[in-house]
């Protein structure tokens, strides 16, 4: 995944990063049994939030420990695990896999081919288990791919594909709230894929790679192009999660969706915001 649905933490209470943060934990610790080191590497904001918010919609009870860990040897962490974690684990390693296969394909990273190869795998124990939603999700990253090959620049059709794979990944079970989990992961997939493009298209364009904004990333009114278009499909997705009967992680949940998952866009439009501000200052010095 891409690791957009973060925390704003100085708008966090204490009790509620806590809270959060034995969520993370608990899908790390699973991550390390079930499919150990490697697993554990591939951790992610995006898996913990799908957790946190599965395991309150499910209102699923929690097996609470602790236990340390190698990058805080000497604490011991709360830790909250129960069934949302398994899945989350389970879909945060199926993700990361094709992670793994998109940046072989675009860089030809060895490491990332390796990695690749090592989840898949680990993964063929669970491949029954969600067998049409790998089929989707297959099917979904190789329309991506094939609308790359073709040269298709359409920023808004790049990303209704990969909803597609995120709409899979939150619809949990078939059930009564698949009628929201479905467009919220869809909505919030597309957002994310945009915030991805937005953030990459200079190194994109630098390397010579793929990047659906590439025909409008020079044009004046990018920056309100990009976040409109990411506005409105994050509006859409929290529609869709207001929906939902969330009690106990909901101002968890709403911090990473109103807050959170805005701060690496932030940051990059500050650094664009700054790059042009120094060409504006050297252009002027030429003159």
């Amino acid at each position: 995944m891409f690791g957009y649905t973060t925390v704003n933490k100085p708008e966090m209470k204490f009790r509620e990063y806590d809270l959060y943060h034995s969520y993370y934990c608990g899908l790390c610790a699973v991550l390390k049994k079930k499919y150990g080191l490697t697993g554990e590497f591939t951790l992610s904001y995006d898996g913990a939030f799908l957790c946190t918010l599965l395991c309150d919609l499910y209102d699923m009870q929690d097996e609470i420990s602790d236990r340390k860990c190698v990058v805080h040897p000497g604490v011991k962490h709360v830790i909250r695990t129960n069934p949302a974690t398994d899945y989350a684990a389970d879909m945060n390693v199926l993700m990361a896999m094709f992670k793994c296969r998109d940046d072989w394909n675009d860089d030809r990273r060895l490491s990332a081919k390796m990695l690749a190869g090592i989840l898949d795998g680990k993964t063929k124990k669970i491949r029954d288990l969600y067998g049409s939603k790998i089929k989707v999700i297959t099917e979904a990253i190789a329309a991506i791919d094939e609308l790359e090959r073709k040269g298709e620049y359409d920023p808004e059709e790049m990303a209704l594909q990969f909803g597609r794979c995120m709409a899979e990944v939150y619809a949990y079970r078939q059930d009564e709230w698949e009628k929201y989990l479905r467009p919220f992961g869809d909505h919030l997939g597309r957002a994310v894929y945009l915030m991805d493009a937005y953030e990459d298209i200079y190194r994109d364009v630098k390397k010579g790679r793929y990047n659906p904004f590439i025909n409008i990333y020079e044009k004046s009114d990018f920056e309100n192009t990009a976040r409109e278009m990411i506005t409105m499909h994050l509006q859409e997705a929290c529609i869709a999660f207001e929906k939902m009967p969330l009690i106990e992680n909901v101002d968890i949940l709403r911090n990473i969706l109103y807050s959170g998952i805005w701060i690496r866009f932030n940051i990059a439009a500050g650094k664009r915001g700054g790059a042009l501000a120094d060409e504006a200052g050297k252009e002027g010095e030429n003159r």
